[in-house]
């Protein structure tokens, strides 16, 4: 059975009390009690969304993903959130967030892309959210603007929020919320998130709580292993997918596993591949991403990627992509 975090279950039941409604039919068909949601664990899945129904339902209140999400704190993802609240940088935050976010819900995941100006951050929902969705859209996207803000010490001003929710009659209101301007309808939920938010040296960061957290989320991509397929790949895909160059090499991949080289390079044979061939794919990836959205030439993309001769460069794309590179 999947469980997740009561965390929002929470401050929905202290939203409506706070509004003096009465509470008690919220838990109706959870089997939970309000003593179990407040002093217990983690809760069913199934049990948390009809909370999060029900409590928008007796709330009658439209914004209360707004409302929610403006008070949200990264360590609503448990030990995903504490290795995000400590990580070195935003950048490494959201990396953690992109590797290890389907270890605290299954039913979402995240994916972040460097782009040229900076990362786009991707949210996908896997069950159907019915009402819920705008309510877990508007927390989402307030969480992360709370987490890069918090870290950062500044609004989050440079942003390019895209909902996939429709625009709602209080629209007018996002302003007072979200500090960037937001699109909606969009076939992706999108954080486009500028660079210069990204690598910022974060006054959270400790050196040795953050060994001791990838530690123990390496630990839990092991544990993945017998259930999920290809858990390390996925893991330096993402990895290298959202890093600039020059892009992490073998020894700095197996660092935020907590693994020796060897030992890695054994679990990405098992799982059919070579971190040789995973950063080669991501560094034609990134120069698609150039060719298509910069002015610059391809021996200066060759040189940013790490290339020390742009034929090298294009015989690599060639090879990958079947085409040779054109500006």
């Amino acid at each position: 059975m999947d469980t997740i975090s009561p965390v929002y279950a929470r401050i929905v039941l202290r939203e409506l009390e706070r509004k003096q409604i009465a509470t008690e039919p919220l838990f109706a068909g959870t089997g939970l009690t309000r003593e179990q949601l407040v002093r217990g664990g983690d809760i069913a899945l199934q049990d948390f969304l009809q909370i999060l129904r029900l409590g928008h339902e007796l709330s009658g209140n439209d914004c209360l993903g707004l409302l929610i999400g403006s008070h949200s704190q990264i360590t609503a993802l448990g030990e995903v959130g504490a290795a995000m609240a400590i990580a070195p940088t935003v950048r490494e935050g959201l990396q953690v967030a992109e590797s290890f976010t389907r270890l605290h819900t299954s039913y979402i995941s995240v994916r972040a892309l460097s782009i040229p100006n900076g990362l786009a951050l991707q949210v996908d929902f896997h069950e159907d959210l019915g009402p819920t969705l705008r309510f877990h859209v508007e927390s989402a996207a307030l969480l992360i603007q709370n987490y890069i803000e918090t870290l950062t010490g500044r609004a989050l001003q440079g942003a390019l929020f895209r909902l996939v929710i429709p625009e709602p009659e209080y629209a007018h209101l996002y302003a007072d919320y979200i500090h960037s301007p937001v699109s909606f309808d969009a076939a992706v939920f999108t954080i486009d998130i500028p660079q210069e938010c990204l690598d910022l040296a974060s006054p959270y960061y400790h050196a040795d709580m953050w060994q001791q957290a990838q530690a123990q989320l390496s630990m839990l991509i092991r544990n993945l292993a017998d259930k999920e397929e290809r858990p390390y790949t996925r893991h330096l895909t993402g990895l290298l997918a959202s890093s600039e160059p020059p892009l992490p090499d073998l020894a700095m991949a197996a660092a935020t596993l907590c693994m020796s080289e060897r030992t890695l390079s054994r679990r990405l044979q098992q799982e059919g591949t070579s971190f040789r061939t995973l950063r080669t794919g991501a560094l034609i990836s990134r120069a698609v991403q150039y060719l298509l959205h910069t002015k610059k030439s391809v021996e200066v993309i060759a040189a940013e990627l790490g290339y020390q001769d742009a034929a090298n460069f294009r015989r690599a794309f060639r090879r990958s992509t079947g085409c040779s590179p054109r500006n």
